[in-house]
């Protein structure tokens, strides 16, 4: 039995669709991330899961219970949210255990978790301090102490680190991770940032319009997308995307009019998908031209064009020196991915 289930649930508002058909499936202690762009869902479903909306149709189930008409209060949930909801008339340690006091927890147990969690998350010297008085890596601090000081199994997250700059998502997505892992806790977490889907996640939801397009670990999406959406997505840069012409035998392009097989044997026009770490450059195979480079520190993307279309190399940064105006690439013919042209989605048998 899954520890969380959600089973075909839909949310409409009237006529407008929120989400439909989720099936997803959540194991104790696993840490999932529901991942996509803006609107497409993900925070609703979240908000369904903690029961701050009610499903439009479908059924939700914690340690094998039905909680569609479960109080919020009563499902043993946390949540962190973007905003950290901190009182600003609260120092840290009246913020973190808020809710112990509404709950009527005696003062003695109050303290004890107290002690506990501000070691866990290191706030100890901190906890005299109001909100105004904190970094925003500090307040987020908070908001993850306030979560697991309950004691919930579950702890909900909706976009914690969107107000943090680059490198303190980076060390408070390593924290989080942390703290997670050594708490045990069921963690399901929404971002629209791949980087912290990928770095973090034991499975991904990766969801749009509403729908989920794929589900499974990071390496599962990378490696073998099953829609185009989902290549595109994930990686950076993402999937090179390449329209081919059919001539009822293969798919082909032109390239400096000659004609290069991209795969035989298929009598439908297909899109070829190769990502830009599966491209070599090499003393023999495609020639092109260097359009641009981006330079990244360890490694750097060289654009160049096949055919009419655009693509990506990913290489390490080292060989920059190596390289002239022309190169030649090559790939290995299992390293592509084949989709369907008119439904994105990919090829049956491939």
């Amino acid at each position: 039995m899954h520890y969380i289930q959600l089973k075909k649930v839909s949310k409409y508002w009237g006529s407008t669709r929120a989400v439909e058909n989720l099936d997803i499936d959540i194991e104790k202690g696993e840490f999932v991330v529901f991942l996509g762009p803006s609107g497409c869902g993900k925070s609703t479903t979240l908000r369904l899961i903690a029961g701050l909306e009610e499903v439009s149709s479908g059924e939700i189930y914690i340690d094998g219970k039905n909680v569609n008409k479960m109080d919020p209060a009563i499902r043993n949930i946390s949540m962190v949210f973007q905003s950290y909801a901190l009182f600003p008339h609260l120092n840290v340690a009246e913020n973190i255990i808020f809710g112990l006091k509404v709950r009527k927890v005696e003062k003695k147990e109050r303290q004890s978790r107290l002690a506990r969690v501000s070691e866990i998350v290191g706030l100890n010297d901190l906890l005299k301090r109001k909100p105004s008085e904190l970094s925003g890596g500090q307040r987020q601090r908070v908001a993850l102490a306030r979560a697991i000081i309950s004691g919930n199994p579950i702890c909900l997250m909706d976009e914690p680190l969107s107000n943090l700059d680059a490198k303190l998502r980076h060390h408070m997505r390593v924290e989080i991770r942390e703290i997670q892992k050594n708490l045990g806790i069921t963690l399901i977490y929404v971002t629209h940032d791949q980087t912290e889907a990928m770095s973090m996640a034991d499975k991904i939801v990766l969801m749009n319009e509403g729908e989920i397009v794929q589900q499974g670990s990071p390496k599962n999406l990378f490696k073998n997308p099953e829609q185009i959406f989902t290549a595109k997505f994930i990686g950076n840069p993402p999937m090179n995307l390449i329209e081919a012409e059919s001539d009822g035998k293969s798919n082909f392009i032109i390239h400096d009019e000659n004609k290069i097989t991209l795969i035989t044997d298929e009598d439908q026009r297909k899109i070829i998908g190769l990502r830009p770490e599966d491209i070599r450059i090499s003393e023999t195979g495609i020639k092109c031209k260097v359009n641009y480079l981006d330079y990244h520190g360890a490694d750097a993307i060289i654009t160049t064009i096949l055919g009419n279309q655009n693509i990506n190399i990913k290489i390490d940064s080292k060989k920059i020196d190596q390289l002239s105006d022309e190169i030649f690439i090559e790939w290995e013919i299992e390293d592509l991915k084949i989709f369907d042209y008119e439904s994105g989605e990919k090829a049956a048998g491939m």
